[in-house]
């Protein structure tokens, strides 16, 4: 079969409309689905695309440094990505980490995303050069629908906050991830792309135990790593490309990307409480006028005796944390007990607070910064307020 746009674009909405129908109707069809009928349909497409798109002619002269910057991307992410259990803390591994266990997920996952690949591969070069940048959008869009689950989460129940959890989660990272290998995919092969999944996924699956990461500092670094890849691939072949020495001196080299890159992630683990002090968006009155809805406090992490009257503590309930002022400490074998109160609350707060409760004081607040935070998750249709917050 020649290249052509419309026949290109006539398979990617076939696809379109074959995915759709695997991930909303056949998906519900439990073990089946996952063990037989996914690999099946994915297998089936590769040898269809064998059979009807002719294999397209591709130079090596990328191959090599691609594949060690790939190898070397996935290193590094593997190493921070583990050693962040150091400070979250790790948990079991959810994954089967046998070695029939082992085979079994990457006999799914694998006829999964190396057809994909195979098949990114034929599409971009099913079309001749003015049609590249139309056809290259249309299959970032597409494996990032795909990828995403984007047809599976939109068949089911959902809310604000998991509209926002699935852009930000998966999403936005399977859009830079799918930009990554669809450029791999035209200036040089398949083989990439598919060493940078099989790298992830058993990253995922060898370790008895994986870091407790919170899905924010996940999609942050599934956003980062692909993102920098890309910017190196990018910057080499463009380096070695004759057609792009002309350009090649207005880019700006993507190791310059690397410290903002850190920034953010430094930025997002002190927002998640990895230091010792932490930012807690408020999202109640309870403590007006002295701390306002939408202001930010900074918590510092300490221990019960730490603790004086009149600090601003903040503690654990079952799920969710409080922070309200002490106005009575009491010590009772040896156990400290501490009565809060908001200051806008006439009465104290029902349960003493115990030690294994506290979490830190307030030690600094930034007025008016944790208001995006207060609007999602007026949004979410989380704002009803909780008791301890009334001092019943």
């Amino acid at each position: 079969m020649q290249k052509s746009r419309n026949v290109t674009l006539l398979i990617i909405g076939a696809l379109l409309i074959c995915f759709y129908i695997n991930q909303t109707i056949l998906s519900g069809m439990g073990t089946m689905y996952a063990y037989v009928i996914n690999p099946l349909m994915h297998i089936g497409i590769v040898i269809l695309f064998k059979v009807l798109i002719s294999s397209p002619y591709t130079t090596n002269r990328f191959k090599k440094e691609t594949i060690q910057y790939v190898l070397i991307t996935m290193l590094i992410y593997a190493i921070v990505y583990l050693t962040l259990g150091l400070l979250t803390g790790y948990g079991r591994n959810p994954y089967s980490t046998t070695l029939r266990g082992i085979a079994i997920n990457l006999f799914v996952h694998a006829s999964a995303f190396c057809s994909i690949e195979y098949i990114r591969y034929k599409l971009i070069h099913n079309v001749y050069k003015k049609d590249l940048s139309f056809i290259f959008v249309l299959i970032v869009i597409l494996f990032s629908i795909i990828d995403s689950g984007l047809f599976e989460f939109f068949a089911n129940p959902f809310t604000a906050y998991s509209i926002f959890k699935m852009f930000f989660y998966r999403f936005l990272p399977s859009v830079i991830k799918n930009i990554l290998f669809t450029y791999m995919a035209l200036k040089v092969n398949w083989l990439p792309a598919i060493l940078y999944e099989l790298m992830y996924y058993l990253i995922l699956w060898l370790p008895p135990i994986l870091p407790k990461a919170p899905w924010i500092l996940e999609s942050m670094l599934n956003i980062i790593f692909p993102l920098l890849l890309f910017l190196f691939v990018k910057y080499n072949i463009n380096k070695k490309d004759r057609f792009e020495l002309s350009r090649i001196n207005e880019e700006q080299k993507p190791s310059s990307f690397v410290p903002v890159c850190i920034l953010m992630v430094v930025l997002i683990w002190f927002a998640l409480g990895v230091f010792p002090i932490k930012p807690v968006g408020i999202m109640s009155a309870s403590m007006y006028p002295e701390i306002k809805v939408g202001d930010a406090v900074i918590i510092k992490k300490c221990s019960a005796n730490d603790i004086k009257l009149q600090d601003i503590i903040e503690y654990q309930m079952d799920s969710y944390t409080v922070i309200h002022r002490v106005i009575e400490i009491r010590q009772e074998d040896g156990e400290f007990f501490f009565i809060t109160k908001g200051d806008n609350n006439e009465d104290p707060d029902y349960i003493p607070v115990r030690e294994d409760q506290l979490i830190g004081k307030a030690i600094y607040k930034v007025p008016y910064i944790a208001l995006p935070a207060v609007w999602l998750h007026s949004i979410g249709g989380n704002s009803d307020n909780v008791q301890v917050e009334l001092g019943k």
